[in-house]
């Protein structure tokens, strides 16, 4: 009768360490480095200059990478107007250095989002501010090849206008 129930108690152990371990599976952070692909490759490591006013924030949130807790607004996120804490205000011309992109899916929602990192210093508050924002749709629901379009972003004159066909993680 001893031997049953220890056996049992091992059973049980492994069981649900099997099922930690599937829950942990399914439900981790899944992401995927797009530096070196179309259209990130064009700013990712190369003099990039604002072409509208930007604003640096602090991202009200737990920010996907512990050493980028600023965000960069130029209307395109939580908006110029919101009721975020603003930092500083960087003027048209200022540069910005991307150092990577990377397409984060979500544990549960799955939604897939494009996250630019870099660094930004602002010449009022002598300050460099590392930095995340988001840039790009995914365009998944009703589509037989999911595909990015890319709005105008704080360095852009105009947004793009292709379609791009990135894998997501």
């Amino acid at each position: 009768m001893k031997k049953i129930a220890i056996g049992y108690g091992i059973f049980l152990v492994l069981g649900i360490g099997a099922l930690a371990f599937i829950f942990y599976l399914v439900f981790r952070p899944k992401y995927r480095d797009v530096s070196n692909e179309k259209p990130f490759l064009e700013i990712v490591n190369k003099k990039i200059v604002t072409k509208r006013p930007t604003l640096v924030l602090k991202y009200p949130g737990i920010p996907i990478k512990e050493n980028y807790t600023f965000h960069l607004e130029d209307g395109n996120s939580f908006g110029i107007n919101s009721d975020l804490e603003v930092l500083a205000e960087i003027p048209i011309g200022t540069e910005v250095s991307i150092t990577k992109v990377e397409l984060h899916t979500g544990r549960v929602s799955g939604t897939t989002s494009a996250y630019l990192f870099g660094k930004i210093y602002s010449a009022d508050t002598q300050e460099t501010y590392a930095f995340q924002c988001t840039w790009g749709d995914y365009h998944v629901l009703y589509e037989d090849k999911p595909f990015w379009t890319f709005e105008q972003a704080f360095w852009q004159d105009e947004p793009l206008t292709e379609k791009y066909y990135i894998k997501v993680p």
